[in-house]
């Protein structure tokens, strides 16, 4: 049996829908699949290392059409003011290292008493080692005569500062100087007469830490140790190996021994008459290590007739002193203050010494 043919219009419409599905495939290979495989390149491509350029073309329009690209950096150019939305970045400062404290124990103890620079004035002395304070009183005596004494408070930075002097700094029997030629030897800066040691044949005497002597002694001692305390023993109460294991760096003979354990005035003292009768007198006194005091009471001159030992015994009750020792007074008893007399000698003499006590600057900074 023979197909009838189809009719036109059909066949029409068949061509017409083949040639738009032709047109349709290469609509798609021409424009669809390249953006295909764009969309998928960029799914699977690992991000770049640094922010791609972007390129701006100039346009049609502007007068520099002809100029080539520009391209403009992702990244934040330094030259530019920063986002004032941004955070500041701040810089680490670094943490400067503390300065070390050098001072000495007593510098930082006593610091209110020293001061950075040499501070020097009629009555005081003051610099970052030494600090001398010099009173002069006026009072009476049981008596009732007047008595004039002299009192230097004493604070050291370290036990150097406290040493004594002899002529040509060496001991000797029977060698004496005056009191300027042994205060400018020392180089004190205060200084005054000691324990008379060249009349004195035995005994328990040592010097700026050198042992000269190490008998039994017939009198009541002081002891400075290297720790800057001050111990006075009567005699018996003490033997000299026992004050060697602590390191002493000065022993004085002569006494006595002003005040108690207590820091009370003896009741009595024993003593022979004439050192028991007004005088004048010098004596060294005791708060603490690093802190003293000097006395010297004028005597035998018509401002001054002198004290007891019980009367100066109470001077350094009322100072405060936890130890105080009487030394060579009379004749001897002195006190020099920047070079210069702070006291009278006893009827206006001038009596040559074999011995003083001194404060000077210390031999740690030298």
């Amino acid at each position: 049996m023979r197909k009838r043919p189809l009719p036109l219009a059909v066949v029409l419409l068949y061509d017409v829908l083949i040639a738009a599905l032709i047109f349709l495939i290469f609509i798609f290979f021409l424009l669809g699949l390249p953006m295909l495989k764009a969309q998928l390149g960029s799914v699977s491509a690992p991000a770049a290392a640094d922010p791609p350029a972007i390129t701006v073309a100039p346009s049609s329009t502007s007068p520099a059409s002809a100029a080539p690209p520009v391209t403009v950096s992702a990244e934040p150019d330094a030259s530019e003011p920063a986002d004032e939305g941004a955070a500041p970045i701040e810089t680490p400062v670094p943490t400067p290292e503390p300065t070390p404290d050098t001072r000495t124990e007593w510098q930082i103890k006593f610091a209110e008493h020293f001061s950075d620079e040499l501070e020097i004035s009629e009555n005081s002395y003051r610099s970052p080692n030494v600090s001398v304070t010099l009173e002069t009183f006026e009072t009476q005596n049981k008596n009732g005569k007047a008595v004039i004494y002299h009192v230097a408070d004493v604070y050291i930075s370290d036990i150097s500062c406290f040493s004594t002097q002899t002529p040509g700094n060496e001991l000797k029997y029977f060698s004496v100087a005056p009191v300027e030629d042994l205060d400018s030897e020392a180089n004190a800066i205060l200084s005054m007469s000691g324990d008379f040691y060249c009349y004195q044949q035995y005994g328990f005497l040592i010097r700026n830490s050198v042992i000269y002597r190490n008998d039994s002694a017939y009198s009541d001692v002081c002891v400075l140790y290297r720790d800057g305390s001050i111990g006075c023993y009567k005699r018996g109460e003490y033997t000299n190996d026992e004050v060697l294991e602590r390191d002493p760096v000065q022993v004085w003979n002569f006494g006595p021994k002003l005040l108690d354990d207590n820091g009370e005035v003896y009741p009595y003292y024993d003593v022979i008459t004439t050192v028991g009768m007004l005088n004048p007198r010098s004596a060294l006194g005791y708060y603490e290590p690093g802190h003293y005091c000097f006395v010297v009471v004028e005597g035998r001159h018509p401002g001054s007739a002198g004290v007891d030992l019980p009367e100066l015994a109470a001077i350094f009750k009322q100072l405060g002193c936890t130890a105080a020792y009487n030394l060579d007074g009379g004749g001897s008893a002195v006190m020099m203050f920047n070079h210069e007399r702070a006291s009278l000698q006893s009827n206006g003499s001038s009596r040559e010494l074999g011995d003083i006590l001194v404060i000077k600057e210390s031999e740690a900074v030298k």
